[in-house]
């Protein structure tokens, strides 16, 4: 019974103070070299999946990548910051949000509803900070948040400026690896770009985001939100060529048949899952988190702590036996749960202050025209 009994909750365990793992089971603390391989394993994915949801957030949201439009066309887009050029490594769409009023609420809503419609717990493919979608905020320009089919030319252009910025550096980060080899390792600067690259279906499509249409809806109720899909035309590296066909029935509006359509945000994000599927299908995983993940020396000295002599391999979403871990829990599931849900509440509360300080503002300048009009008025009557 106890080992029924056992199958049928996955412990949430961390490190205290002292060194020891402790569990949310009550059960106290425990050596490492006590842990089961399901135990282990489990901990191991669900670190992962906890910094993998922190560290998406962080370089989605703070700070957010801005380029300008101007500098795309002038061919003078400045280099892109190291966060931002390794967020854009892995990546399947470019998510572009059109600055307006409501845009820094708009960005927050928007990552947690895109992350919560991809990813699978304990299944997802999260080396290598692999996820749907880099957020990018085009400054500069023409009419903000009106999408016109101008509008969405301006910004494939854009896209192909960045993405000739991004392979120009890359080429610059493996030569200085090359000349020093002895640079210190760390997540957003990686001593082994082979990992590191350009999905292609960064390259062949886009979605544009503008908050016209937003009013001010959570995650949860973000479905049915309008945005744009446009293909790019570029798709040579694709195993066949993007088409809009499947979506006949839930396209809201053509811009441009057969290139650009309307459709609600969890059509365009379903989309793009299915194209990830795809070419997953014909290519497999690129980066092949079989063969280019390896653990770091905590991961093999836990590992071998419990007397494990195989190696320890990848891909993590196959570490986690879903007849033992019957529900998603861990570092992931917190993050989610409860951390996520505090960003997208500060994020309303700034909203709420901004509009009130907007609201403020236009009645003072209310104030002032009445004081005018009626100081005019005792002019005239004089």
């Amino acid at each position: 019974m106890e080992d029924a009994d056992h199958k049928m909750y996955a412990p949430y365990v961390y490190r205290g103070d002292d060194g020891l793992l402790r569990d949310g089971q009550g059960r106290g603390a425990r050596l490492l070299s006590e842990f089961t391989r399901d135990e282990l394993l489990w901990l191991f994915r669900t670190d992962e999946e906890g910094l993998h949801r922190y560290r998406i957030h962080t370089l989605v949201d703070i700070p957010s990548y801005e380029p300008s439009v101007r500098d795309a066309a002038a061919n003078c887009l400045p280099d892109i910051p190291t966060y931002h050029w390794i967020d854009i490594c892995n990546k399947s769409v470019p998510v572009y949000i059109l600055p307006g009023k409501r845009w820094l609420l708009l960005r927050v809503v928007l990552h947690n509803y895109i992350y919560r419609r991809w990813f699978r717990p304990y299944r997802s493919e999260i080396d290598f900070m692999r996820f749907i979608c880099k957020f990018v905020i085009p400054q500069d320009l023409p009419g903000n948040t009106t999408v016109s089919l101008s509008t969405v030319d301006t910004i494939i252009s854009l896209n192909k400026a960045i993405i000739a910025r991004f392979e120009a550096q890359r080429i610059i980060k493996v030569e200085k690896r090359a000349a020093s080899q002895n640079l210190c390792s760390s997540w957003s600067d990686p001593v082994n770009l082979d990992p590191y690259i350009l999905q292609p279906l960064f390259r062949a499509l886009v979605i544009i985001v503008s908050n016209e249409k937003y009013n001010k809806e959570p995650s949860t109720a973000l479905g049915d939100l309008p945005v744009y899909l446009a293909r790019t035309g570029v798709e040579e590296e694709l195993s066949a060529p993007i088409s809009f066909e499947p979506l006949a029935a839930k396209i809201i509006c053509h811009i441009e048949p057969g290139r650009v359509i309307q459709v609600t945000l969890e059509t365009a994000i379903d989309f793009v899952i299915g194209l990830e599927a795809r070419e997953v299908a014909a290519f497999g995983l690129r980066p092949d988190p079989a063969t280019d993940w390896k653990p770091d020396e905590d991961m093999l000295e836990a590992w071998r702590s419990i007397g494990e002599t195989e190696p320890l391999v990848g891909p993590n979403s196959q570490w986690v036996d879903d007849k033992v871990y019957l529900e998603w829990s861990g570092s992931g599931k917190y993050n989610e749960a409860s951390l996520m849900p505090r960003y997208e509440k500060t994020a309303f509360w700034m909203e709420g202050n901004r509009e009130a300080r907007e609201e403020r503002y236009k009645e003072a300048e209310r104030a002032a025209a009445d004081a005018a009009r009626e100081s005019a008025a005792g002019s005239h009557g004089q």
